[in-house]
């Protein structure tokens, strides 16, 4: 018989074989008239999915849930749940959670992104917004579900051209305050990201089998392109970490939280500082913008410069383009006053 009770459980369960496949499924109901009609239902569905081709559908709902579950454990996990939280919030107001993926169309993604600008929202927003919803879709299809038909995603355009950096002097400011906090943590991080240009969640998951203090140097896992660079250390930051590996002995990861697991945001007591010096516009990411602006400036390539900080390549780095023309500019005067 296709249906049958279990001993450890009162619901009836249906057993189908397809194509040399065994499915077995809780049907979740004690009556056997609607057991019988699960069974029916399932097993056409699973005829049209597995002899005639057809795939299976999601909801929307269903489809965040399983990509964010997906996601569970990783770096910018909670990052993505603040923008899984939006990102239902947004859509409900233009496509029903409750309706399937594959019914997205264009005309809600151009809605939407119409509504967001009446929010007055930035375009980064924007585009963080529908680059989540991109993961979203990838994840659906890499799971073999039915797809929106000719879905297009609308392209934001951001300019990154002008990237706020750290003037000598406000560095200088910055590292002096930062020694007045309590937590040793903060002054140690700010160096750390300032002398290896990284991003602040490759250091943050920095571990001390990745710190190699005989050769100098470190091993970074480059989250954005799955890519590991061997960065060497300043003497600041060697003098740090040598000091670091007595006080964290006892932990896996170099900077590790209060309560030792990873940490996966900027500490509020630096964001406190940042707005205490007043530095209008500024957040952890752009010490890493200061450090590449700072080493382009002193005649280092942007090939070399997009090496240094993981990028895959070279265009990455063409924000810093502008800086590299004039140490080019600078360095040819002085060959040509000098011959």
């Amino acid at each position: 018989m296709s249906i049958y009770k279990r001993k450890n459980s009162r619901y009836y369960y249906c057993e189908i074989k397809i194509n040399g496949n065994v499915v077995i499924r809780s049907t979740k109901t004690t009556k056997k008239s609607l057991a019988l009609r699960f069974e029916s239902q399932l097993r056409e569905e699973l005829y049209r999915q597995q002899v005639l081709g057809d795939r299976p559908t999601i909801t929307l709902a269903d489809a965040i849930q399983e990509y964010a579950s997906s996601k569970m454990g990783s770096v910018n996990q909670e990052n993505l749940d603040t923008q899984i939280r939006t990102l239902n919030f947004q859509l409900s107001r233009v496509y029903s959670l409750q309706a399937e993926l594959h019914g997205l169309n264009g005309c809600h993604l151009t809605r939407l992104v119409s509504l967001r600008r009446k929010d007055g929202v930035t375009e980064g927003t924007i585009r963080l917004m529908l680059t989540t919803l991109k993961g979203i879709l990838n994840w659906s299809k890499s799971a073999g579900y039915l797809q929106p038909d000719n879905l297009v995603i609308p392209r934001i355009r951001v300019n990154n051209q002008r990237t706020r950096i750290l003037s000598q002097s406000e560095e200088i400011q910055l590292l002096e305050r930062l020694r007045l906090n309590k937590n040793p943590d903060d002054y140690d991080l700010v160096v750390l990201l300032l002398d290896t240009a990284a991003r602040l969640n490759e250091i943050q998951q920095l571990r001390w089998d990745s710190v190699d203090l005989k050769n100098g140097e470190i091993h970074l896992w480059r989250t954005k392109t799955n890519t590991e660079s061997i960065v060497k250390l300043t003497d600041r930051s060697l003098d740090i970490l040598n000091r670091r590996q007595t006080t964290t002995k006892h932990s896996e990861l170099v900077f590790p939280s209060k309560k030792g697991g990873l940490r996966r945001t900027t500490p509020k007591s630096i964001q406190n500082v940042y707005k205490e010096l007043g530095l209008q516009g500024f957040c952890t990411h752009s010490i890493r913008h200061t450090t590449a602006s700072k080493l382009v400036k002193n005649g280092m390539s942007l090939f070399a410069v997009s090496k240094l900080l993981g990028h895959s390549n070279i265009s990455m780095s063409q924000r810093y383009s502008h800086l590299e023309q004039k140490a080019v500019a600078n360095q040819a005067v002085e060959i040509l006053n000098n011959n």
